[in-house]
C-alpha cells in the first residue's frame, strides 16, 4: 500500500526554551555528540540533585515508599468530545498478543476521559522531579499512544504471541486513539522494518499514523514532548525504560527513580520490538476483531 508523507510535529520555539537541541542518549542507535549527551545528562542531574539535597531520612522515605497509584479527578463536564467507545467485542479477548494489555489500558483511559475524568499522560514533564514526578497535562487533547522503534535486547517475543497486531492497532484507531511511531533512525534506515509494519493484509502501520523519526536538532525526548504538547499520550510501548524517558539512560542511582514505577503497566509498557511482532503476526479468520459497535 502507498504510505503517506512523513508527519513531523514541531511546536514553537517557546516549548523548547531551555532545552538544548540534541538527538538521543549514547546507548541508542545513531551517532551523537557530547553537546547532545550533555543536554540529556543535565536534565537528569537536576532531577537527581533535588533528591540528593533532602535530609537523609526524607530521601530514604522517597526511595523506599511504594509509588502512589493514579487517582483521577472527576471533571464537571467531559473534557473530550468524541464518539462513544463501543463495548469491546469478545473476539478481542481471543487475541494472543503482547500489546493487548497496553491496548486495553489505552482504551480504558480513553473511555474515562469521555466520561469526564482526568487521566495521567505517559510523558513526563521537562523539569521532572524524582520526589514528586509529574506528567504533561492532557487537557482536551486527542488521545494517542506512542510505539518506540529503536530495538534493544531484553524483551523477547514468545511463540504464538503475535496474532492480530494490525487488527489490534486498528481497533485503537477506530476508537479515536492516534498511533505515533518514534525512532532515532531515519525512514531510510528503517526501510526494512517499515516494510514489515506496512505489509500484509492488515498492516500494523497505516498512512494516517504519525511518524516521529530522526530530525536534526531534536533528540527523541524532545520529539516525545512535542507530540505530548498536542496529544494526550495514554501509553508508550518500548523495549527498555529509556523509551519512556531519556533520564533512565543517565541515572546514577536507579533507586532514585522508584516513584516512576507508578507508570509501570499504567502508561509505560515494556514490550517486544514492533517490527519483530509484525514479522510474526498473522490474522486467522477465527480471531478476527469485530469493530462493530
Amino acid at each position: 500500500m502507498r504510505f503517506g508523507a512523513v508527519v513531523l510535529l514541531i511546536v514553537s520555539a517557546a516549548l523548547l526554551q531551555g532545552c538544548a537541541a540534541a538527538l538521543l542518549p549514547v546507548v541508542a542507535a545513531g551517532a551523537i555528540g557530547k553537546t547532545q549527551v550533555d543536554a540529556a545528562q543535565a536534565r537528569t542531574r537536576a532531577a537527581e540533585q533535588q533528591l540528593a539535597d533532602l535530609p537523609q531520612a526524607q530521601r530514604e522515605a522517597v526511595v523506599t515508599v511504594a509509588p502512589v497509584e493514579e487517582t483521577p479527578t472527576p471533571a464537571a463536564e467531559p473534557v473530550v468530545q468524541t464518539a462513544q467507545i463501543p463495548a469491546q467485542p469478545v473476539a478481542l479477548a481471543d487475541i494472543n498478543h503482547p500489546y493487548l494489555p497496553m491496548a486495553r489500558y489505552a482504551l480504558a483511559q480513553a473511555e474515562r476521559r469521555q466520561a469526564g475524568a482526568s487521566v495521567r499522560s505517559a510523558v513526563l514533564v521537562e523539569k521532572v522531579s524524582l520526589i514528586e514526578p509529574r506528567a504533561v497535562d492532557c487537557g482536551d487533547k486527542p488521545s494517542a499512544i506512542i510505539i518506540d522503534m529503536d530495538e534493544a535486547p531484553g524483551v523477547e517475543l514468545s511463540d504464538g504471541e503475535a496474532i492480530g497486531f494490525g487488527e489490534l492497532l486498528q481497533y485503537l484507531r477506530d476508537n479515536g486513539i492516534v498511533i505515533a511511531w518514534v525512532s532515532d533512525r531515519s525512514t531510510g534506515e528503517l526501510a526494512e522494518d517499515l516494510a514489515l509494519l506496512q505489509g500484509g493484509d492488515f498492516p500494523a502501520m497505516q498512512a494516517d499514523d504519525i511518524q516521529l523519526f530522526a530530525w536534526p536538532g531534536l533528540r527523541k525526548q524532545e520529539r516525545r514532548w512535542n507530540f505530548a504538547a498536542t496529544h494526550c499520550v495514554l501509553a508508550i510501548a518500548g523495549d527498555r525504560k529509556s523509551d519512556f524517558d531519556e533520564l533512565f539512560d543517565y541515572l546514577r542511582d536507579p533507586d532514585y527513580a522508584i516513584r516512576l514505577d507508578a507508570w509501570t503497566d499504567r502508561g509505560w509498557f515494556l514490550l517486544p520490538y514492533p517490527a519483530a511482532v509484525a514479522a510474526a503476526t498473522h490474522s486467522p479468520k477465527a480471531t478476527e476483531v469485530d469493530n462493530t459497535p
